[in-house]
């Protein structure tokens, strides 16, 4: 039994992704273990994350980005310059641009002149997008806490949470070095051409 409930699991507690028993002759320095943890790691974000776009997408026909820009930007709590909007979603200026121009047609959000500064732009979300927003964020956070409660026990929960904080320190240390080189050692006769 899983979060509480009292229904038995349907699915084996195997990860998605494992790699071929070769892995670590085929990459020299390679570890199969954390291989296995990075790919199931972003694969159950991406999975989550899939999740919610088909959600958003479905309920209220926003793409990915616009309803992370509408997160953003209603998150803020003031307008915001589109430079500010793009550093956050961590995209370009252009796809900024465009994603901005979408959401205006849908009445979703609006540009206005920046109060101090003529040659800039604020952008802030209407009545109708914070509707939106309202709605849709409560039933995410729904559907996280069903999937999460029904894998996890709290206290796997919060180990789950630990171990990421102990991964995400470790990208933060490692950021700055450099990547290490080497050769992959194949079979080329064993591939199907």
């Amino acid at each position: 039994m899983r979060g509480g409930r009292n229904r038995p699991s349907r699915r084996a507690a195997e990860p998605l992704i494992r790699v071929d028993p070769d892995f670590e002759h085929e990459f020299p320095g390679a570890s199969a273990s954390a291989t296995e943890c990075y790919a199931n790691l972003v694969r159950t974000g991406d999975l989550l994350i899939g999740l919610h776009n088909e959600q958003a997408r479905a309920d209220h026909g926003l793409s990915a980005t616009g309803k992370q820009a509408l997160a953003v930007i209603e998150g803020a709590r003031e307008p915001l310059e589109p430079g500010v909007i793009a550093e956050r979603l961590i995209i370009t200026s252009g796809s900024t641009t465009s994603i901005l121009d979408t959401l205006e047609r849908a009445g979703l959000v609006q540009r206005m002149p920046h109060p101090e500064d003529r040659r800039k732009l604020l952008v802030d979300v209407t009545d109708e997008a914070v509707a939106i927003v309202d709605e849709l964020l409560p039933s995410l956070h729904q559907r996280e806490r069903t999937i999460v409660d029904d894998a996890l026990t709290p206290t796997e929960q919060r180990t789950l949470i630990e171990l990421l904080a102990k991964v995400q320190a470790s990208i933060a240390d490692h950021a700055e070095d450099p990547p290490a080189r080497g050769a992959r050692r194949v079979k080329r006769g064993n591939r199907r051409g």
